[in-house]
């Protein structure tokens, strides 16, 4: 058994090669080094004892996520895995699929070019790949959110699926869509290119930027026969009711922008029609690499840890991937998509940020970092320049996210001031639809009933926006 290759850690191991080291260094052996044997028949002897105990280790390592705006914890573990959830990379490294017990979850082909798009095909349903492991946990996953480390607790046999390697697992808030408006379930089932598998260049408001790295939207890997509409109002019931412990969804990060949904495609069809982000486990591979300068560094979707901030217990575990390609990965249609979804599905996504309206706001607050005090509230509800428009969108991003009362109260203000005054399109659109999703507030109306009046252009987007308010 020592002559064939192995299986280890979900990686190909090379017993041969170990045994003809020992022969070939067997001289030196002869001649005084019995330490140089020893080690060597412990590393064969580890490798085979070790192949079957798997396990799930947090760690304390810590990655600084702050950019990941929609990340509020996070924690890294190292996982000894199975491989039996794994990246499954043609030889040239372009065709991909991402299987689970031998069944594709994801289809995918990507370009050489790290700028450009990946095209994307369903897979054949995660529910065929017959995971026990995944049935195991569903009773305590679907129960109450209690914390980060209770939950990484629950989903380890879960975990220990995964290729061997270290994981970061993080308590997210993703939207139900692929980054196009788009219901992330209303997918092709045939190859489809997806903008949210790149980085994005985006020159909304006149400004140029890159942003990456911002695992924010939903990809299915459940087919439709499973859609139930009363598990979705049950969820529907139990989100309205809940505050920060509504159960996670699981979802695995594969690119940039977009992670697919191993457990809660339920839960995200609620958080849908109910208009909220999907509370998410979420779930990033850690990579090892080698820069020009042999400097070693562990990386969670390009942020980094120098490896000499690893303490020497984890250091050892970080070593450079060999990629053990296929010979082909064929892509096929896939079958996840079966139905016609109803309109309510269709129309509940249009209200969350398309990927370059996420990537301004991720640019506005993590690149363009202000101070929001109330003095400079004010200031800025008198400039209508170019220059301070931009202000003004950065200051209503920063108070979309850290406290939505004064960013209501701040944009009523600028929208009753702004209108004897040219402002743009973008920062017009960006006040008015934050304002049409507060309902009966006779404040708000009465912006727009002031908006209508003075509005002299009938192809104005936001007579659109505002009619939008008082529809059913």
């Amino acid at each position: 058994m020592l002559w064939k290759n192995d299986i280890y850690k979900g990686e190909k191991l090379d017993i041969r090669g170990i045994v003809m080291s020992i022969i070939k260094n067997k001289n030196k052996l002869i001649y005084g080094s019995k330490t140089l044997w020893s080690r060597l028949l412990k590393s064969v002897m580890s490798f085979v004892e070790n192949k079957n105990k798997l396990s799930v280790e947090l760690t304390d390592i810590e990655v600084d996520v702050s950019e990941m705006i929609n990340i509020k914890e996070a924690k890294v573990v190292y996982v000894n895995g199975a491989g039996k959830l794994v990246n499954n990379r043609s030889e040239y490294g372009c065709s991909t699929n991402i299987r689970l017990n031998d069944i594709p979850l994801v289809q995918i082909n990507s370009p050489y070019c790290q700028t450009c798009s990946s095209v994307l095909a369903s897979g054949y349903g995660i529910e065929n790949a017959d995971c026990e492991e995944l049935k195991k946990i569903q009773k305590e996953i679907n129960s109450n959110f209690i914390s980060l480390e209770e939950s990484i607790k629950t989903i380890e046999p879960l975990l220990k699926l995964f290729e061997t390697g270290f994981y970061l697992i993080a308590d997210a808030e993703c939207y139900p869509t692929d980054g196009e408006k788009n219901f992330y379930w209303d997918i092709s089932n045939k190859l489809k290119d997806y903008s949210a598998t790149a980085l994005v260049f985006s020159h909304e408001y006149g400004d140029d930027y890159y942003v990456f790295g911002q695992p924010v939207y939903l990809y299915p890997t459940q087919t439709t026969d499973c859609y139930n509409k009363e598990r979705v109002d049950y969820y529907i019931e139990k989100f309205k009711n809940s505050d920060n412990d509504e159960p996670r969804a699981i979802v695995y990060n594969f690119g940039e922008f977009i992670n697919f949904v191993i457990d809660g495609h339920h839960k995200a069809c609620a958080s849908a029609l109910l208009g909220k982000p999907l509370k998410c486990l979420l779930i990033i591979k850690g990579e090892s690499y080698r820069d020009y300068y042999k400097k070693n560094y562990l990386r969670f979707l390009g942020r980094e840890i120098e490896g000499d901030k690893i303490s020497d217990k984890y250091r050892k575990l970080a070593k450079i991937e060999r990629n053990n390609p296929a010979k082909s990965v064929d892509i096929e249609e896939g079958c996840v998509n079966k139905r016609e979804w109803e309109e309510e599905y269709i129309e509940s996504v249009k209200k969350f940020p398309d990927l370059i309206k996420y990537a301004t706001i991720v640019n506005d607050l993590v690149y363009e970092k202000m101070e929001i005090t109330d003095d400079l509230m004010e200031y800025y509800l008198k400039k209508f320049d170019r220059e301070s428009q931009r202000k003004v969108r950065i200051i209503i991003h920063n108070l979309e996210f850290s406290d939505k009362k004064k960013a209501q109260e701040f944009i009523i203000k600028y929208a009753r001031a702004s209108l004897k005054h040219k402002i743009s399109n973008a920062l017009k659109v960006l006040m008015y639809e934050f304002l049409v999703k507060i309902k009966d507030n006779p404040e708000i109306e009465q912006v727009f009933i002031d908006y209508i009046v003075q509005n002299e252009d009938i192809n104005d987007p936001i007579l659109k926006i505002i009619d939008s308010y008082w529809e059913k």
